[in-house]
């Protein structure tokens, strides 16, 4: 369980590992069980996109009545920028943190972005997802949704990209014009193995006897860090080096904290081989140098995204997340389940 918050935690966890990789419904979906009952909408387009559609979010909101407006917790899927979507079944983590938030009065919105390609560069797939935010607030009032309520949850390039968010500004990463002028607020954030030094996650100043063992002992990640620097940057490391460790740099969340930033629940596996813990020791200390409330979980023996995982595992690693969330939500007078 956790000891408390914004102090460094440590749970034990066997080691897993797992990728974090039609129509608008013409009215709720209506799911209900022993368990618990939620509504659902499936691929709602929060803005038009060219070629494939993948600028759509799925909504679910719990199906007990509310006295109050429901808090909101925002889902981005990983997949490495390139690949992975909106969809939170198939994954037991994904499934059962859905499940736990929608039992415990929250309502969760789990969005769908454009993915990295040779016509899809950087920003597009920040700004989409920020105007995913916006959506979110133009329309809360048609479900019910307390604005002054919204978190975000990410994994992977998922949590790269919700962090930038949370990091940035209003202003910053503007896409559709007629989202433009809602707000990005978020109160929380939380931050599943999540690159924050993009330099370091693509061994930028690597050369040599280097890039060969990195290529030996990363072959994955060594095989699409040339397509991904290229989509990031605009550039690739031998055109421009520089440029590309500049762009990079802008888009680390570790650089971007500032004492501005809301709090930041960090949860990072030791056997991490795609995203090293480092990355996220790192930005836990530019967060306490900022003086901004967090805390990291390090889950001892796990992989990259837990799949592998006993249930009962997972379902720890969910309740310190619903235990950080609801710690985040007390104002709302949400119900929750005891």
């Amino acid at each position: 369980m956790l000891k408390g918050y914004f102090t460094p935690c440590y749970i034990r966890i066997v080691s897993a590992i797992a990728i974090f990789y039609a129509s608008v419904f013409a009215s709720y979906a209506q799911t209900d069980s022993s368990a618990y009952a939620y509504r659902a909408l499936i691929d709602v387009g929060y803005k038009p996109s060219s070629g494939v559609d993948s600028t759509r979010l799925d909504l679910f909101l719990p199906g007990v009545a509310q006295t109050t407006k429901v808090p909101l917790v925002i889902v981005i899927h990983g997949g490495g920028w390139a690949f992975g979507d909106k969809e939170m079944e198939s994954i037991y983590y994904m499934r059962k943190l859905k499940e736990e938030l929608l039992r415990n009065g929250f309502a969760v919105a789990s969005i769908g972005y454009s993915l990295l390609s040779d016509s899809v560069h950087f920003p597009q797939p920040l700004e989409d997802c920020k105007d995913a935010v916006r959506w979110l607030y133009k329309h809360a009032s048609n479900y019910n949704l307390d604005t002054t309520n919204f978190g975000m949850w990410g994994a992977s390039a998922g949590a790269h990209l919700g962090l930038l968010i949370a990091y940035s500004g209003d202003d910053e990463y503007k896409g559709r014009e007629e989202l433009a002028n809602y707000p990005v607020r978020l109160n929380y954030i939380v931050d599943n193995f999540g690159p924050t030094d993009l330099n370091e996650l693509f061994k930028v100043d690597l050369n040599g006897f280097s890039t060969t063992m990195f290529k030996l002992f990363v072959p994955k990640l060594h095989d699409i860090r040339e397509k991904l620097t290229l989509a990031m940057t605009g550039t690739s490391f031998k055109e421009d080096k520089e440029k590309v460790k500049e762009v990079n740099k802008i888009y680390s969340p570790r650089y971007r904290v500032t004492a501005k930033a809301i709090s930041t629940l960090i949860i990072h596996g030791d056997k991490d081989k795609i995203v090293s813990l480092a990355q996220s020791q790192k930005l836990k200390t530019s967060l306490d140098s900022c003086g901004v409330a967090n805390e990291i979980v390090v889950v001892e023996g796990g992989d990259h995204g837990f799949g592998n995982m006993p249930k009962e595992k997972i379902d720890e690693v969910v309740r310190l997340t619903i235990a950080f969330v609801r710690g985040k939500s007390e104002k709302s007078k949400v119900k929750i389940e005891k």
